[in-house]
């Protein structure tokens, strides 16, 4: 008695969450709808075909919203709510786009982690569906994106460890801008400036300051801009603090930062106007599925 109470609570739950969502139609499910019936034909055909060569399945769903459910939350639930994939190899990938939040999502189940990871899917959507989407391309983003999907599935590759690495560095600096960079290279600029003079004239707080308002500004820069543009930064620094050590050398920068009669050894603080240029830097078709789940691997996008 108790078996069938349990099996009768099972199977309302799933009935319940099978509720939550739409029944697909096939392997393309343009709910939005966003292609034209030859296009969703076409694109059902070519799926079809990678599940008879592959034995993955790859599940096309457009909304018009999502009515405030989270998007990762929901995409995790339709993919195991249908099952995409085999469920013994849990080889599905499920493509999500929300036209209407202007968000989309790639999930993918356990047995193709190694073949399109989390990094590979954040770039599959950064590079291929998002520039179409943003221009109002949403045909053309979802053609093109899912055929590179479909390439990547057919080929079943596994990244090597250092192609892996290579797509965590350009998820890391995706959406840092450059401009970002050019705001704290004035402020880079200033702290090497004041530390490179100060080095030069033998001054320890100034010095300190220098080093410490640099070092700052270049970390904050690695949060919002680019490596590249980190590097450079760093390269700007070492250049100006080489200049005003130059600078800081000289008997007029000296007399300025250190005071007059203070000799030529190290002195913790001058008492010169020299150091205030660094002061104003402080105020700145009816198929179904296998039974296929996902453990929540994938990548999201907005646009």
């Amino acid at each position: 008695m108790r078996a069938v109470f349990a099996g009768l609570v099972l199977c309302l739950a799933t009935a319940a969450q099978a509720q939550e969502y739409p029944a697909h139609t096939g392997k393309v499910n343009d709910f939005a709808p966003v292609l034209a019936p030859a296009e969703r034909d076409d694109l059902e055909r070519r799926l079809a075909d990678l599940e008879r060569t592959t034995s993955a399945e790859v599940a096309v769903v457009t909304l018009p919203t999502l009515n405030g459910r989270p998007l990762e939350e929901y995409a995790t639930g339709l993919f195991n709510a249908w099952g995409i994939g085999k469920q013994d190899r849990d080889n599905g990938v499920l493509v999500l786009v929300a036209v209407e939040d202007r968000a989309m999502r790639i999930e993918v189940g356990y047995g193709l982690e190694g073949v399109l990871p989390d990094g590979l899917a954040g770039a599959i959507i950064r590079e291929t569906f998002l520039p179409k989407f943003r221009d109002g391309d949403f045909r053309g983003g979802l053609l093109d994106g899912t055929a590179r999907v479909i390439e990547i599935v057919r080929r079943n590759e596994t990244l090597t460890a250092a192609q892996l690495a290579a797509l965590d560095a350009a998820a890391r600096d995706a959406g840092k801008s450059w401009g970002f960079a050019a705001f704290f290279a004035l402020f880079v600029g200033i702290g090497a400036f004041s530390g490179g003079t100060a080095a030069g004239s033998r001054v320890i707080v100034q010095l300190l300051f220098g080093l410490c308002f640099t070092a700052g500004a270049l970390f904050m820069a690695r949060e919002v801009a680019p490596r590249a543009a980190v590097v450079l930064l760093v390269v700007l620094a070492i250049a100006v603090a080489v200049a005003g050590y130059v600078l800081g050398r000289r008997p007029s920068w000296k007399r300025s930062l250190r005071g007059p009669g203070r000799g030529a050894g190290w002195i913790a603080n001058g008492s010169g106007g020299g150091s205030g240029s660094s002061s104003g830097g402080s105020s700145s078709s009816g198929s179904s599925f296998g039974g296929g789940s996902s453990g929540g691997g994938g990548a999201s996008g907005r646009w």
